[in-house]
């Protein structure tokens, strides 16, 4: 008898700390699936062509090499034909993969200069790897991510 009700309040235990333990740092459930963090592809260098849905394509690049302090991004992007399109919204993102969330800058908007330039500038606060990852979207739908990796 003892170990039968030793049994079923260690379960009823259990079963009362496994939920606490299962939330996330809001107290909301973590969800498995639906809730997957997007894949970013690596894309071809800067300066190198990347292809982009309906014949599009952007070239990357940065206003310097990298390396400690304000480094901006440059994107163009072209049409099948050639000439620079300007109907895109970009996101960025950067940060250093081997030190996850503590210098991600989350998603941030490019904006669009009057040459047609999408830029975004990235703080590059100590020595190591980082990551640039980039979404682009048309209509409110995303057309493409991709990431570049770069050593400082």
């Amino acid at each position: 008898m003892k170990k039968g009700l030793i049994l079923l309040f260690s379960l009823l235990l259990i079963a009362c700390w496994l939920p606490v333990q299962a939330q996330g740092p809001q107290g909301k459930m973590a969800t498995t699936g639906g809730d997957q963090a997007p894949v970013f592809p690596t894309m071809p260098g800067p300066g190198k062509k990347v292809p982009l849905p309906g014949g599009y394509y952007a070239v990357y690049g940065f206003d310097k090499k990298p390396k400690l302090g304000m480094l901006i991004v440059k994107v163009e992007i072209f049409s099948q034909d050639g000439k620079k399109d300007t109907s895109f919204e970009l996101k960025g993102d950067s940060g250093m993969p081997s030190m996850k969330g503590h210098h991600d800058s989350g998603d941030q908007p490019f904006q669009l200069s009057k040459k047609g330039d999408y830029l975004l500038p990235v703080n590059i606060v100590m020595p190591g790897d980082w990551e640039i990852r980039l979404t682009f979207q048309k209509g409110g739908k995303v057309q493409y991510r991709g990431s570049y990796q770069f050593d400082v």
